[in-house]
C-alpha cells in the first residue's frame, strides 16, 4: 500500500491560517486564571504567561508560552489586549513540524495581519504583507537563491510557479506489536533532506518516545521515493519534517499509560532541582541488553541517577545499583544518549534530578522490546552453526541508511577520554540492527555509548541472490576530540 504525502515546503502557515468553518475559538487559562485566545481546531493543553492580567485576560507587554502535553510548542511576544496579541509581535515555534520557524509582523487577534517577515531554519524567508495569517503579496527567497515575487493564492506561492515536495511511502506504517500491552503512544518527528536531484540525503530524528517507534518510522522512510520542490521549474533542496503517529490499535484495550517522571520533585532535593512541571522524553535511546547475559537468560535490575539541565541534556550520571555491572553501564549509556524536554519552574526551563530504574528481562518490560526478527536471530545463536550469512557472501556490502553518531558526553570530552570501540552486530532481514556487542575496547563507558548508538542504525536489507537474509557485521566506532 502506497501513501503519497504532498509536502508544501514553506508557506504552510499551519499555526495561523484556517478557513472560517474550521476555526474553533478557544480560551486557555494559566495557573492564575489569566486567559489567552487561540485559534485551533483542538485546544492546546496549557499556557504560561509572563505579564500583567486585567479583568481575567492577558494584558500589556509580555511573553506567552504554549504547551501541548507539557511540551513547548510556541512562544508569542508582544503587546496583548484582552488576551489577544495585537500590533507588532513575534511568534516562534518549537518541537513540531514548524520547529525553528519565526514570524515577526503586525498581528491582529494572534494572527499576522500587515507587513512582516516569516523565516525558516534553512535560511529561506518570506517578506511582505499578511492578511488573516496568510501571505498576500511579497517575496519568498529560498536558501539556494531562487525567489518568487508577486501575489499569493490560498496562503502559498501559486501552483503554476511552485510544485511541492512529494514523499511516497510504499509500506504502511504499522504500530509495533511488541508494545501493544504497555499503552505506549507517541509521535515520531523526522527531518529529511531532499536534494535537487530527487534524493533523500539526510535523516534526523527530532522526537521519539520509544526506540521501536523510531525504528518503524525510519523503516517506512527507507523504502520511500521523493520528488524535490520546484520553483519556476527549477528544483531546490529542501528540508521536510515528517510526522509518524502511533496509537494503540483500535481492537486493543487501552491500558494505563507508561509514565516516567513524577509530577512533583522529591522534597529532599535541593531547591535548584525543584520544579513545577516534570521533564518529558524527547528522543529515547534504546536500552541495550548485554548479549552474553541475554543468551544465558540472566535477568536483573539497574538504577542510575541523572540530572537533566534546562536545555534537556542529561548530566552527572551515576550508577546507584546494578545486579550486574553491565546492566548499570547499559542504562547509563541509554540515558546519556537520550534527550529530554526540560522541567519547568516559575515559567522558566529548569534543572531536575531522578533515579531511573530499569528491569532487564527478555519478556514483560516496556524498555527491553525484542521483536520477531530479534527473536529469530536469538534462536539461531543457540545453534553451533547459526543460519546467519557472513558479509562476504552477500550480494553487496551492507548499505547504511540511518547511522546517528554516538553521544559523547561533555564530561568525557573535558577529561580527554578518547578511544575506538570494535562493535559486532547483526542486521536482520529488514535492515535493522540487532544485539550490538563489543569485541574490543579500551574504555567501557565509550563502549556502551557506541553500542547504544549502533542499536539505532538501519541499513538496506542485506541479500544473498536477491533474497533478504540476516547477517553479522563488525565496525570500529571512534571517539576523538576533533570529531
Amino acid at each position: 500500500m502506497k501513501k503519497v504525502l504532498i509536502v508544501q515546503i514553506l508557506l504552510m502557515w499551519a499555526g495561523f491560517c484556517h478557513a472560517a468553518d474550521e476555526v474553533k475559538d478557544v480560551w486557555l487559562s494559566d495557573e492564575k486564571g489569566c486567559k489567552s485566545y487561540t485559534r485551533f481546531k483542538q485546544p492546546l493543553n496549557s499556557i504560561e504567561w509572563a505579564g500583567e492580567c486585567k479583568d481575567g485576560y492577558l494584558d500589556g507587554a509580555g511573553v506567552l508560552k504554549v504547551f501541548e502535553d507539557g511540551i513547548h510548542k510556541a512562544t508569542y511576544s508582544g503587546h496583548f489586549v484582552e488576551g489577544k496579541l495585537q500590533g507588532k509581535g513575534v511568534a516562534e515555534f518549537f518541537n513540531s513540524r514548524l520547529a525553528g520557524e519565526r514570524v515577526e509582523a503586525e498581528f491582529f487577534n494572534n494572527t499576522p495581519h500587515g507587513l512582516g517577515v516569516y523565516s525558516y531554519p534553512d535560511g529561506s524567508r518570506f517578506e511582505g504583507r499578511f492578511e488573516k495569517g496568510c501571505p498576500q503579496t511579497g517575496v519568498t527567497t529560498w536558501a539556494n537563491g531562487v525567489s518568487y515575487e508577486g501575489e499569493y493564492k490560498k496562503c502559498r506561492v501559486p501552483d503554476e510557479v511552485f510544485k511541492a515536495a512529494v514523499i511516497t511511502i510504499k509500506q504502511k506504517t504499522v504500530y509495533p506489536p511488541t508494545l501493544d500491552s504497555y499503552g505506549s503512544q507517541g509521535v515520531v518527528l523526522v527531518n529529511v533532506d531532499i536534494s535537487e536531484n530527487d534524493q533523500l540525503k539526510g535523516v534526523e530524528v527530532l522526537q521519539s518516545n520509544h526506540p521501536l517507534f523510531e525504528q518503524a518510522a525510519i523503516r517506512s522512510l527507507k523504502d520511500a521515493t521523493v520528488k524535490a520542490v520546484q520553483v519556476k521549474d527549477k528544483p531546490i533542496p529542501a528540508r521536510v519534517t515528517q510526522p509518524f503517529t502511533y496509537a494503540i490499535p483500535r481492537f486493543r484495550n487501552k491500558p494505563d499509560s507508561y509514565k516516567t517522571y513524577p509530577d512533583k520533585a522529591n522534597p529532599a532535593e535541593p531547591e535548584i532541582l525543584q520544579y513545577d512541571y516534570p521533564p518529558a522524553d524527547k528522543v529515547v535511546a534504546p536500552l541495550v541488553y548485554p548479549l552474553d547475559l541475554l543468551k544465558k537468560n540472566v535477568r536483573g535490575t539497574a538504577t542510575v541517577a541523572v540530572v537533566i539541565d534546562p536545555t534537556g541534556s542529561p548530566k552527572q550520571l551515576k550508577v546507584i545499583e546494578s545486579s550486574e555491572p553491565a546492566f548499570g553501564e547499559s542504562l547509563k549509556a541509554m540515558l546519556a544518549s537520550s534527550t529530554f524536554f526540560p522541567a519547568r519552574k516559575n515559567k522558566q526551563f529548569s534543572w531536575s534530578a531522578f533515579n531511573i530504574k530499569r528491569i532487564f528481562t527478555q519478556y514483560g518490560t516496556h524498555d527491553i522490546a525484542i521483536n520477531e526478527h530479534g527473536q529469530r536471530i536469538l534462536d539461531e545463536l543457540k545453534d553451533a552453526q547459526p543460519n546467519i550469512a557472513p558479509v562476504k557472501t552477500l550480494d553487496h556490502a551492507p548499505k547504511p541508511f540511518y547511522t546517528p553518531p554516538p553521544a559523547y558526553p561533555l564530561e568525557l570530552v573535558d577529561k580527554g577520554v578518547t578511544g575506538t570501540v570494535l562493535v559486532e552486530f547483526y542486521i536482520d532481514k529488514e535492515g535493522s540492527v540487532q544485539f550490538p556487542h563489543t569485541l574490543k575496547t579500551n574504555n567501557e563507558e565509550l563502549a556502551w555509548l557506541a553500542l547504544t548508538a549502533v542499536a539505532r542504525w538501519q541499513f538496506y536489507p542485506p541479500t544473498v541472490k536477491g533474497k533478504p537474509v540476516d547477517t553479522v557485521v563488525t565496525v570500529p566506532v571512534a571517539f576523538n576530540l576533533n570529531n
